[in-house]
This record gives C-alpha cells, sequence and structure tokens, in this order.
C-alpha cells in the first residue's frame, strides 16, 4: 500500500486518458482523501476530474438542484456521511425518534437512488464503521434506540439497499476498521483540531477500496487466479516430500494455514473467477495431490489451466493467457518464492503479482487486506 505521501506525489500527475468525473460529498474534513483518491486512480492508470463539495453540506447540496455538485454533474459520486456526525445527531434526539434513526437515514440514501438525476449514474456510499460508546455495554443489542442498534442495523439494511437500487455500491469501511483496528483508523487528537475522521494512515486503504470499486465499475477487475503449488497450495514440495509428505489438514499445524487458503481459492471459483496452476514439477506428481491426497479442498476439475512443466513460470502464464484470452491486467499470481515473483513482474506488465508473506499462516489475513477480487456485479452468468 502506497503512503499518502507517495499518493500526493502522484495526484499531480495528469495522464492522457479520458477523465472521469468524480464528486465527493462528506460530512467531516476531505481534502486528504481528494488528494488520495487522485494519486491512487493515476497510480492503476486512471485520471480523476474530482469535485469536492462543501464541508458537512452533503443533504443540502444533494437536495438542491441548483448547486454546485448538480453543476458539475459527476459519473460517479462518492458520499461520506460519518459515523461520528451521525452519533452527534443521535445524542441530540429523543429516545423516542433515536430508535428512528436508521430508518430515516436509509430513507434519505434511498431517495438519492431514485433521484431521476442519478438514474444513469454510479453512487458509492461509505458505510458506518461502529463506535462503541458503552452507554449500555453488551445490553445495547437489546435497546432499539441505542447508537450501536442503530448504526447495525443501518449497515445491514444498507446491504439490502444496495440490492434494490443497482446504481448504489457500497465502500465498507466498516469493513476496513473490523481489519485495521479503531486505533488505526482514527487519531482523536487530530479529528478534534481538524474533524478529518479517517487517519493519515487510514487515508490510502480507503481511496484504494474507492478506486477498486470505480475500476470495477469502468470494467477493469480480476478475473483469473494463478497458483503456484509447492508451498503455497500445499505445505513442502510434492516431488521431494511425496503425497504424505507435504502439509495439509484441519488439525493443528501449518498444514491448516494451507487447507484454509484452499477454501479461500475453492469460494472465489464457486463466485466464478478463473483457477489456474503454473508450477515447476511433472505434472503427474503435480496432478497427486489434487486426485488422491484427502484433506485436498482443491480437485482437479477446479482447475481451468494446469500449467506443470519445467517451463519458467513466465512462459506458463503466457501459455495460460493465450488459452483464455483475457488480459495479464485481470490475472493475479500467487507464489511464495520471490525470485519467481520477481521474475513475472519484470516481464509480464499489468499482471498483479502479491507479495505473500514468508509465513504462510499469514497468507490470507494479508490477501483479505487486498482486495483484490472487488467486482461490479455477480450473476448466474459469472459463476457459469
Amino acid at each position: 500500500m502506497k503512503t499518502l505521501k507517495e499518493l500526493k506525489k502522484l495526484s499531480k500527475v495528469e495522464l492522457e486518458s479520458t477523465p472521469i468525473r468524480v464528486a465527493l460529498l462528506g460530512d467531516t474534513a476531505t481534502q486528504l482523501l481528494v488528494t488520495a483518491l487522485k494519486g491512487e486512480a493515476v497510480d492503476r492508470g486512471y485520471f480523476l476530474n474530482l469535485y469536492e463539495g462543501e464541508y458537512n453540506q452533503v443533504e443540502r447540496q444533494l437536495m438542491d438542484p441548483t448547486s454546485d455538485f448538480y453543476q458539475f454533474d459527476a459519473e460517479i459520486s462518492i458520499i461520506f456521511q460519518s459515523t461520528h456526525k451521525l452519533g452527534e445527531y443521535h445524542s441530540s434526539l429523543p429516545v423516542t425518534k433515536q430508535e428512528l434513526l436508521a430508518e430515516d437515514r436509509l430513507a434519505f440514501i434511498a431517495s438519492i437512488c431514485e433521484n431521476p438525476s442519478f438514474a444513469n449514474k454510479k453512487l458509492i456510499y461509505f458505510n458506518y464503521p461502529e463506535i462503541e460508546d458503552t452507554i449500555f455495554g453488551s445490553y445495547a443489542n437489546k435497546v432499539e434506540s441505542s447508537f450501536s442498534y442503530q448504526v447495525r442495523k443501518l449497515n445491514y439494511e444498507l446491504m439490502n439497499l444496495s440490492r434494490r437500487y443497482p446504481n448504489l455500491f457500497v465502500c465498507d469501511i466498516a469493513g476496513l476498521q473490523n481489519m485495521m483496528g479503531r486505533q488505526f483508523m482514527l487519531a482523536p487528537n487530530v479529528y478534534m483540531t481538524t474533524e478529518m475522521v479517517l487517519s493519515v494512515n487510514a487515508i490510502p486503504y480507503v481511496a484504494s477500496r474507492v478506486v477498486d470499486i470505480i475500476a470495477a465499475i469502468k470494467g477493469q477487475f480480476k478475473k483469473c487466479l494463478i497458483l503456484d503449488l509447492d508451498n503455497t497450495v500445499w505445505g513442502g514440495v510434492i516431488g521431494d516430500d511425496g503425497l504424505e509428505g507435504i502439509e495439509l489438514g484441519h488439525g493443528l499445524g501449518i498444514g491448516k494455514a494451507f487447507t484454509e487458503f484452499q477454501m479461500w481459492v475453492k469460494k472465489l471459483k464457486q463466485r466464478g473467477i478463473i483457477i489456474c496452476v503454473a508450477s515447476k514439477n511433472n505434472e503427474d506428481t503435480a496432478k497427486e495431490p489434487f486426485e488422491k491426497h484427502p484433506d485436498m479442498v482443491l480437485k482437479l476439475d477446479d482447475i481451468a489451466v494446469f500449467q506443470a512443466n519445467w517451463e519458467t513460470k513466465v512462459d506458463n502464464i503466457r501459455t495460460i493467457q493465450g488459452i483464455l484470452n483475457i488480459g495479464f491486467d485481470s490475472m493475479v499470481f500467487l507464489d511464495d518464492n520471490p525470485f519467481e515473483r520477481n521474475m513475472v513482474r519484470e516481464n509480464i506488465p499489468g499482471i498483479t503479482v502479491p507479495e505473500l508473506p514468508e509465513d504462510p499462516a499469514m497468507y490470507l489475513e494479508y490477501l483479505y487486506s487486498l482486495n483484490l477480487f472487488e467486482t461490479a456485479s455477480y450473476s448466474n452468468a459469472d459463476i457459469a
């Protein structure tokens, strides 16, 4: 992940590509987020013509058809209404109205989605990272008027709302906070003096998630996952350790990490991601665990193209690309070996090659953080 300083430098680059008209409306300070969005977009080959709305004027700008926001006529509008401002509003309400907080906000969001002005536009709405105010403690789950109850209800119903309105996309910054922690996402001392609810460290991650959605909307997303085998899909080297010597399984030990990794890959396949293999191995030896190992989650029929030979990984990935007839920029390659990763990066422009951790136990948490397989649609056709 690039730092905010690096993104700031990139944000000053003007690409020759057709600009994407994007508007950002927020109820807290968004200047640094704007910078990060521009920089992240440039890093992926996009140029954002970005309009930043007035501070804390979200409702006014959206409800006033003569506002500068509407005059800008954005293709994609990003709406960031923070949990902090929502909490302030909740605190100002009588208890009888606090239990209607989520419904009122959802009605507002629905009214935006139904506005004819957005019929052919896209809306990216940030969901709400939780603030545990401990007014009721865990008992808040039983109290409908509690802030915790309302935020959780709002996030759940926001997902349902996005299913009703094809033009609405939820940017899951609540999920980011679950992954990174609230102390990472918020710097209270900075918030008190700047009204900036996202920490300097968190802003690049949020910007990355937003640009993930923008890229998917524009048709750029990952379609294929290519896997090395030894010490990537299982522990050990099948050619040296044999079928009984490789590490897999649901019990204690490192084999569990590889089994859970395979479960993740299996779910990607079920979602419609094409799974391929590029391995330096004898083909029969490489296929043996798929056919005979009792703890293998992945099977041969999960693999669309199986390249196991003594050619380079670069050559095998090029062969896979030729068979599938998809762009290298829609491919992800996973390999535990740093040398192989660098060779692929240097020789296949556009392909995504994550820097897997040395410890296989960390594979999944690292891959979760990258959000590699963002999409703007999902249907039975994708699965097929």
